[in-house]
Parts: C-alpha cells; sequence; structure tokens
C-alpha cells in the first residue's frame, strides 16, 4: 500500500513540472576563417507552457550571416520549436559559441576552432625550366616609320602651337549646413518603423553627411569600405567600435532579414548622432 501511495505520488510531480528541452548544435567544430556553420537550435515544451525565444545581438569572434524562419510543430501535447543559423567567424583561434537563453532554460556553449586555410599538398609543383632558343624575327623597319611619324607631329606642334588652356582648379567648398541637417533626419527615423527602410536612411545619412562636409565619396562603397574610410579619421577605439556594430547591424537586417529592437534603433541613432558630432568638433565630445 505504501509502494502504491509513493508511486502515485512521483506521477503527480511529473505531471506538475512542466516538460522543457533545448539543445544547440553545430555541423562543424573546425573551420576556417571565411567559412561558414550551420548552427542548428532545438526546444520542447508542453502545449500551453508559455516561454520565450532567444534574441542574437553582437557576438564576439562571430558573424550571423542568415537565420531561417522559426519552425514551430504541436503533436501530442508536446510543441517543438527549431531554427538554423548560419554564422562564421574572421578571426582565428579558439572561441566558444555563447549559450542561448530559452525560456527559463539555456544551451551548451559550442566550441569552434577557426583557423587559416593551408597551401594544398597536392598542388603540381612546378620547376624551373631551361631557357629555351628563340628563333631571331625577321628584321622590321617598322620603327623607321614610327621616327618619321614623330617628327612629321614635332613640326606639326611647332608650326601650330595649340593654345594653352588653364585648367580650373576643382576647390571643395564645404556645407555649413550638412551637420545640422543630418542630426535633424536622424531625429525624424524615430518615426520610421520598417527596419530596413529605418537602417537603409540611417546609412545614407552618415554617407551625405561625409559628402557634403568632409568631401569623402562613399556612396558606391560596401560598408566595409565605409568603416575603413571612417577609421581614417582618428576616432577612439570605442567610438570607432560602437560605430563599426552600427554599420554590421545594418548590413544584417538589409541583407539577412535579421528584425531589430527598438532598443537596437535608438543606440543606432545615438551612435550614428556621436559619429558625426565627433567628425564636425573633435574636442565637442
Amino acid at each position: 500500500m505504501r509502494n502504491q501511495i509513493l508511486l502515485v505520488f512521483f506521477l503527480l510531480c511529473s505531471y506538475a513540472v512542466p516538460a522543457q528541452k533545448v539543445a544547440a548544435s553545430a555541423d562543424k567544430e573546425k573551420i576556417f576563417i571565411g567559412e561558414q556553420i550551420q548552427l542548428r537550435v532545438f526546444a520542447e515544451f508542453n502545449s500551453g507552457q508559455p516561454f520565450t525565444w532567444f534574441r542574437m545581438d553582437t557576438i564576439p569572434h562571430f558573424e550571423i550571416l542568415d537565420s531561417s524562419k522559426i519552425d514551430t510543430v504541436e503533436n501530442a501535447g508536446t510543441v517543438t520549436v527549431k531554427q538554423t543559423l548560419t554564422i562564421t567567424s574572421w578571426d582565428s583561434g579558439s572561441w566558444n559559441f555563447p549559450s542561448l537563453v530559452i525560456g527559463q532554460m539555456s544551451t551548451a556553449p559550442i566550441k569552434i576552432e577557426v583557423g587559416y586555410s593551408p597551401m594544398d599538398p597536392d598542388q603540381p609543383y612546378h620547376d624551373i625550366k631551361d631557357i629555351i632558343a628563340v628563333k631571331k624575327p625577321t628584321e622590321s623597319k617598322w620603327h623607321w616609320y614610327f621616327i618619321l611619324l614623330m617628327v612629321l607631329i614635332a613640326l606639326f606642334m611647332l608650326f601650330f602651337p595649340p593654345g594653352k588652356k588653364k585648367q580650373k582648379e576643382v576647390v571643395f567648398i564645404a556645407d555649413e549646413g550638412a551637420y545640422q541637417k543630418a542630426l535633424n533626419e536622424l531625429n525624424q527615423l524615430h518615426e520610421v518603423r520598417d527596419d530596413k527602410v529605418f537602417y537603409t536612411r540611417l546609412v545614407h545619412i552618415l554617407r551625405e553627411y561625409l559628402h557634403k562636409r568632409k568631401n569623402i565619396q562613399s556612396f558606391s562603397k560596401t560598408t566595409d569600405d565605409l568603416a575603413i574610410q571612417m577609421k581614417n579619421l582618428d576616432f577612439e577605439h570605442e567610438d570607432y567600435g560602437a560605430l563599426l556594430q552600427t554599420l554590421r547591424l545594418s548590413d544584417l537586417v538589409k541583407y539577412a532579414r535579421f528584425n531589430s529592437s527598438d532598443d537596437e534603433k535608438r543606440n543606432s541613432i545615438a551612435t550614428m548622432k556621436k559619429a558625426i558630432t565627433i567628425i564636425e568638433n573633435p574636442d565637442a565630445v
């Protein structure tokens, strides 16, 4: 009788505790720099059990290239949630991809080894060959014709000298109102809700300010090229790092369908304001 009572007690406890299981796995643990990794995230809950899915911010040593849609399947009282992330790393070394918090649990960190691509040992070896004798080409008189042509051109220039035209030197005139215009446009971005439109206009404001105020042509440059141009403006390390993260976040939103939060948008506007203010007057910050 006592054993039966204990059995009923444990069964009730098992139903009272909600089932929850989370896991993350990578298809590769060793990659070369820039090589892609498929990171699969899995979670399992009881039907009706509330949970929150993880949000990805900036990850040290890793970059998220793409993320699939969150796949949710409900079957026999159990909800299964899956998502696949495509990531890479541009820093060589041994790094831990951090834990992902899902509901009240978190996944285990994943260790990734990132190295340089070695030389292919199977590549054919090209040895030094002996000098091959070349037949002397038939003597040509073309150089005499060339000399005669040069003499005729020189005589023509002597008797008919061209009028000297003074080339106009293009002088850049900075737009004094570019700074205030950029700040006003950044303030108006608070009203933009669409992520892609928001970050497209955010980066365009920076490019337009650099063009009108500093004569820096960046409209045809990539985000990485723009980041290099900004580095030459003598930013502090912390300020340059924040600006670089904002530019990378804009690429994730525009090209990787990443959804940014309201806090990330506010921080992006603040970072861009500070960057433009530093360029305008470094002593003011």
